[in-house]
Formats: C-alpha cells, structure tokens, sequence
C-alpha cells in the first residue's frame, strides 16, 4: 500500500512538474507575441511624433518579452520628447540596473547622464566616469571625456587650489577627446573649452588645437595654431594644410622641406598622404615623381617615392631592376610584398618558370595574406601546369579558391579547373532579396527583432560600428551607393571571407537595375552588363566623372549621343533605363569589333577601342592572363580585374 501511495505521490510531482514548464513555455511565447504586438504599434505612434500615445504602448510590452529593454529606452525617449527628462532617467536607470550586456546598456546610461547633466545633477560625473572605464573604446566613452570636462569648469570649487585642479582636469578631458576625435562632434566645442581656460598651451597642444581644425575644415584657423609649433614635429600638416588653402607652392615647400630633414619621425601614412598631394601639383604623375626622386629622400616616404617610380618606368627590363633594387633595398617595408610580386610575373611573363618559381615560393612564405597572394597562388599553378605538374596546378587552383574566393584570380582558377565549362560559366541570375546581414546577433537576436519591427533608427545607434548593418539601414532608405559601398568597405576588412551563401554578399553585390538590364540585354551577358554598373557608377544614376562621362554606365556625352542617334533613343542621359540601354548597346558594338570577346570588350569600355586594337599588335601573350597582366593602362588592368571578379561573384551569390 505504501509502494503503491509513493507511485501515485511521484505522478503527482512529475505532472506538476509537466504543468509548471507548460506554463512557463506558454507565458514566455505569450509575452513574446504581445511584445512584438504592443512594439509594433507602439513604434507606429513614435513615427508620427504621437509621444504621449507611443509611450502608453510602449509600456504594454510585457516585461518576459526580449523587447522590453528596447521598449524602455523608447518610453524614455518619448518622454525626453515631451521635456519629462526625470521619467526619462528612471527608464534608462531601469535599463542600466539590469546588468544586461546588450548593446543597449552604455548608450542608456550614456543618454541618462546626459539628461542627469542637463539637470545639474552630481550624479551625472560619475555615470560618464562608467561609460569611459566599463566602455573604453566606444564612442559614448570619447563624448563622455568632452561632458567630464565640462563638468569640471562648470562646477564651482571651494578654494582656488580646487578650482586650479578642476581646470587641470578639465583640460586634461579635452585634450582626450581632441586625441582621440579630432573630426568629432564636440572637438570644435572643446577647443574653444580650452581656449577659454586659457592654459599654457605646449607645441603638441597647439598641434592637437590644429589638427582639430584641420579635421574640420577650418584651414586658416589650423594655420594659427601651426605656425605655434616646430617644424620637426608638424611639417606635414603644414604641407597638407597649405595644399587644402590652395597654396600649392607652399605646400611643396614644405614637402620638401620634411622629406629632406625631418620624414623619420612622421607616420607613414601621413607623409604618403603628402606624397600624393605633391604629386597632383604637377602637369603629369611621372614629372612629379621624378622630382621626388631627386630629392634624396632617405627615411620614411623614400620607399614609397622608390615605389612610385617602379610602377612608372617603361620597358621590361627597366621595371624588373627597379624592382629588384626597391625589394633589396627595403626587404620588410610597406611595399616589398608588391614588388617581389613585380618581380616574379616579369620572370613568368619572360618564361622563365623556374626562376619565378623561385620568387613564388619566396613570396608565399614571406607574406602569406596580401593584396598580391592571390595572384602569386594562381600563377604558380600556371607555372606548375606549363612544368607539366597538372595535380600540383590543381592544387594551386583549389587554394586560390579556398582562400580567395571572391577575387578575379578564383574566378580565373575556376576556368583552368573547368574549362570545358567556358569562360563565362554563369549567364542568368536568380534574383534574391536583400536582407537583414545576421541570421543571429549577439544581443540574444534583439538587434534582428528590432531590424524585422523596421526600428531602423534603433538599430543604427545600436550598431554603429558594424558597417553592414550600416549599409543595411542605408539601403533601407534607399541610400543604395552609400549602401553599396559600406559593404564593400567592410567585405574587405574581414580577415576571412564567408561563404558566397552568406547574407552579407547581397549587400556588396545586390542587384539594382537588374530587371532593366536582363531586358535590354541584347546579345549582352546581363551579369556582365550588372558588373559594369556596379563598378562604374555604384548604382548612382546620376553619377558623374571628372572627365565627364555620366549615369549608370559612365557613357561620354559624345558615346552616348551617337549610341542615341543611331538607335532613336531618349536623349536624357542620366534617366536609368535610357543610360542601361545605351551603355549595353555600346558595348555589344565593341564587343563584334573585338572578334565577340567579353574580356576585350571590358578592356575597351575602359580603356578605348583604339588602345586595345593597338595593344594587340604591341603585346606578346599566348593566353588570357598574359594579356590581362600586361595591359599597360594601371586603371584597365585594375577595371578588368574588378568587372570580372564582380562578374564571378555576382554568379556565385545569385
């Protein structure tokens, strides 16, 4: 009987247990699907500036709901709205004592001590204190430097040793934000902060002051604060100042001045920068790269001059010395990967295989992942392949792939892998949506609840420095160019590219324009057409050159106006389906001159026809890559490189 009462009392207990979990299964999908209800409409109400209402429904999303902590911040938002900056505080106070590690945790707290400032609240200090020690790296961490300094010169002090350390203080916060946002949206403010504690301002204070200016295109006022500091030290943002006021022989003085006497102690990529802008001072790139060579430069730039030179000189046989004297010379500089690069095409393209089969290897052991790995991998299994290795060429091949896969050079080892496929494997796309980047995010989905609800302003200042969701929130608005190149800024900063399956790609390469382009195709691979636009104009119709070509696919007035007559179309060169229309037109025209080749026809979209039918009687090569590699235009080479690895991974993607 006992045994028996012990069985029913353990049904009891494990229906109990069945009933708990259900319940709390129910309750947990109940305040999920409530939550994205009450958001939904309450987030409606805050788009038409109804505040009183939105903050009502705000507050109806049950607190089991993963939005409640987005729900706060907008019950706080609106009531900053409607000037109740204390209910304000108790909201983000709520958001800030939950412990959470959302995204939504430092700009809520960082918003409270704002409003906790505004209201001369002591408290305020020590939130913004927070934010720089528990977020050091974030942008709410540089603001909070300018606000502590404010606080400091706004606080009254009880003896004038106190109010002497508050000023040193407040200084030290301003001075913090200039070094770490000269361009920011309070450094103006904070040098007129420091201007009127009136300190005595050191040479690297009166440079900091400067380069704030500089950043925000205040030229003569950064020239004030310049001409306070030596030379030594602020050579090149004197020349790059001068250069931005226009006075160029100045700005070369400068230049020079620097690269003579003091270039060792400058970053390299401010003294590249001067580089460039001296370069542009004169008629032609060669006349003022020649004149840097002559300068006698001998520590940092003077690599890069000897750089610029190399890519300059005509002849074989020239480039290959200049090359060989850069890379031995600067061994581990910034540019001896690309010219033991040089190097080794030049023995391929001279057939000499096993010298440059020497130079490959090198190269790949010395620098495994740069900007000319992909190319060094490809040839070398050219190489191995004309040294009859076939599985060895394979092998090669399938690693350019596997690395690289998104560059001209996979798209290349596809073909050698798979030749009786053609050269152009892919000819139709299947058009797919561009959407959210993540499946997931790191905030337990939050920022993908709040992106599928379109608080698109939320989830920008929650993700502001994640450039795809970035790019994502600009093509929601339609900013497509800015969209577009967002995403390919942030593609190429990633250490190591997903696969082609990934939700990311469809935002470096979607597909505007596309339905026009497929219907206007003509005899036209219309992912060859897609690539060109992309690359051309980023799909800004009204895009114009500084030469003046114009529109999708960058026609020249004079292109387009013949492509019109002889084909009776509208003359408004920036309307899209016009621009598509003639733009395919012409290149289906180079293409017949071009024996019906694609990649000659590309070559003479950028470079002219004539330089291309010239080049063929100039050139030696006996196959595709020879040509590609010794097109004498660096602008084609690159354009061509570019329009087929869009091509490839357009084909990938779609």
């Amino acid at each position: 009987m006992r045994r028996r009462r012990k069985k029913y009392d353990l049904y009891i207990v494990m229906a109990l247990a069945i009933f708990t979990i259900g319940y709390f299964a129910y309750n947990h999908t109940s305040s999920e699907s409530r939550g994205i209800q009450n958001y939904s409409v309450a987030l409606e109400d805050y788009k038409a500036s109804d505040y009183e209402k939105a903050y009502q429904e705000f507050g109806k999303v049950p607190s089991g709901s993963s939005l409640k902590p987005s729900a706060l911040f907008r019950q706080a938002r609106c009531a900053t709205n409607m000037g109740k900056n204390e209910l304000a505080i108790k909201k983000y106070n709520r958001i800030v004592r939950s412990n959470s590690k959302s995204s939504i945790v430092p700009i809520s707290r960082y918003n409270m001590a704002n409003l906790m400032f505004e209201n001369q609240d002591v408290k305020a200090k020590g939130h913004f204190k927070k934010i720089i020690k528990k977020y050091p790296t974030s942008d709410y961490a540089i603001a909070s430097e300018y606000y502590l300094g404010l606080i400091e010169t706004t606080t009254p002090q009880k003896s004038e040793k106190r109010a002497e350390k508050s000023k040193e203080r407040a200084l030290i916060h301003f001075k913090n934000y200039l070094e770490k946002a000269p361009d920011g949206r309070y450094s103006i403010k904070s040098i007129d902060e420091i201007k009127k504690l009136d300190p005595k301002l050191t040479n690297y204070d009166n440079l900091l002051i400067a380069k704030g200016y500089y950043k925000n295109g205040e030229f003569e006022k950064a020239k004030t604060y310049l001409n306070k500091t030596t030379l030594a030290e602020s050579w090149s943002d004197f020349a790059k100042n001068e250069y931005k006021l226009g006075n160029k022989d100045k700005g070369n003085y400068y230049a020079e001045l620097g690269l003579k006497k003091h270039a060792a102690n400058t970053s390299a990529p401010d003294v590249y920068e001067v580089i460039d802008n001296y370069i542009t001072t004169f008629p032609t790139r060669k006349e003022g790269i020649l004149k840097l060579s002559s300068l006698g430069a001998n520590s940092t730039g003077a690599d890069y001059i000897a750089y610029l030179n190399c890519n300059e000189v005509v002849g074989a046989d020239v480039k290959e010395a200049c090359y060989r004297s850069l890379y031995e010379k600067y061994p581990n500089g910034q540019f001896s990967a690309d010219s033991l690069y040089n190097l080794f095409i030049t023995k391929y393209l001279q057939k000499k295989y096993y010298d440059a089969q020497r130079l490959g290897f090198l190269h790949l052991k010395k620098f495994p992942n740069v900007k000319s790995s992909p190319a060094v991998t490809y040839f070398m299994g050219k190489i191995a392949h004309k040294l009859k290795h076939y599985e060895s060429a394979n092998n090669y091949y399938k690693e350019v792939l596997r690395l690289y896969p998104d560059t001209y050079y996979a798209y290349r080892a596809n073909y050698n892998l798979n030749k009786d496929d053609g050269s152009l494997p892919f000819l139709e796309l299947a058009e797919k949506p561009v959407v959210f980047p993540y499946k997931k995010s790191l905030d337990n989905n939050l920022v993908v609840k709040l992106a599928y609800l379109k608080d698109y302003d939320l989830v920008e200042e929650l993700c502001k420095k994640d450039k795809f969701i970035q790019s994502w929130i600009a093509y929601q608005k339609g900013n497509y160019t800015i969209s577009a190149v967002l995403a390919r800024n942030a593609m190429e900063e990633l250490p190591s590219k997903p696969a082609f399956s990934d939700l990311r790609w469809r935002l470096v390469y979607p597909l505007h324009y596309y339905e026009t382009v497929d219907r206007v195709k003509g005899n036209n691979n219309p992912i060859i057409l897609e690539s060109i636009i992309k690359e051309e104009s980023h799909f800004n119709p009204f895009a114009a050159s500084a030469v003046g070509a114009k529109g999708l696919m960058q026609l020249m007035p004079t292109t387009y106006n013949e492509v019109v007559s002889k084909h009776n179309l509208p003359s408004n060169l920036n309307a899209e389906t016009a621009n598509i229309t003639a733009g395919s037109l012409y290149y289906e025209g180079l293409k017949k001159v071009l024996g019906n080749k694609d990649l000659y026809a590309i070559t003479a979209y950028n470079g002219g026809i004539g330089s291309v039918t010239n080049w063929f009687s100039k050139l030696i090569y006996n196959d595709t890559d020879e040509f590609v590699e010794q097109i004498p235009y660096p602008e084609t080479k690159n354009y061509v490189k570019k329009v087929l690895r869009t091509y490839w991974v357009y084909g990938n993607v779609y």
